[in-house]
């Protein structure tokens, strides 16, 4: 397989999106701060259509924050961002931009990485609820077995996960497909997706590693993606969390 095809496999596993997760009914959208500005507007699409009165948006200031602020820029949004937490910042956009109300909206900036924003989140809700989670898609997998851990305790939780967007792969950039600027250097984004399936990796930040989420059972062809692409370079993790 050629290093394009290999990314290709990664990013489609890591950008999970179950069925029904935009169609059919929630209790709550949790939208999690990441640098995909995109995302704000498949939640607020999902929010007008009524697939959950509530939005809960999650992030603070962590190692996306620098790219979520260039990539404002890039788009020519304006909307205060200098030392602001990542759920601040998306919370605006959807008052400002999609005319959520404030009732429909809960804030949650402390968070730092996936396993925070499941652990907070998990705080703010008391009873089982049907929850969709709303991610960058090269985290979009490992915040769902975060969300699963922190979960584990409210019996009768339903999740679903769907990236906010399906990446589309060039020579130099990967930007949402079809639609609108890059989002990563193809650098960036093949460290990135390495760095996810390390992590998703029982001796990575599963039981026999750091112990931040339960076994993941990965496929065999997505390790046999990882293992070629990261042949020439060290498996290390990629942009914190």
């Amino acid at each position: 397989m050629t290093a394009n095809e290999d990314l290709e496999v990664l990013s489609a596993y890591l950008a999970r999106r179950d069925d029904g997760a935009l169609t059919e009914p929630a209790d709550v959208i949790v939208l999690m701060g990441s640098a995909v500005v995109e995302s704000v507007e498949v939640v607020a699409d999902a929010y007008r259509r009524g697939i959950a009165p509530r939005i809960l948006v999650s992030g603070g200031i962590g190692h996306s924050t620098r790219h979520l602020v260039e990539a404002l820029a890039v788009r020519g949004v304006e909307v205060a961002a200098a030392g602001r937490a990542e759920a601040e910042i998306f919370a605006d956009l959807l008052r400002r931009d999609h005319a959520v109300p404030d009732a429909a909206l809960v804030v949650e900036p402390h968070s730092t990485n996936c396993g925070e924003n499941a652990t907070y989140t998990r705080r703010l809700i008391d009873r089982p609820q049907r929850l969709v989670l709303i991610q960058d898609p090269t985290m979009q997998r490992r915040t769902h077995a975060s969300f699963e851990r922190a979960f584990a305790d409210l019996r009768g939780t339903e999740l679903r996960s769907h990236a906010a967007v399906v990446p589309s792969i060039g020579p130099d950039q990967v930007g949402a497909a079809g639609n609108g600027p890059p989002i990563w250097s193809r650098e960036r984004f093949t460290s990135l997706l390495l760095g996810e399936v390390y992590r998703l990796r029982e001796t990575g930040y599963g039981p026999l590693g750091r112990n931040f989420i339960d076994r993941v059972e990965l496929p065999a062809t997505v390790l046999a993606a990882f293992h070629r692409l990261s042949a020439s370079r060290p498996p290390r993790p990629a942009g914190g969390d």
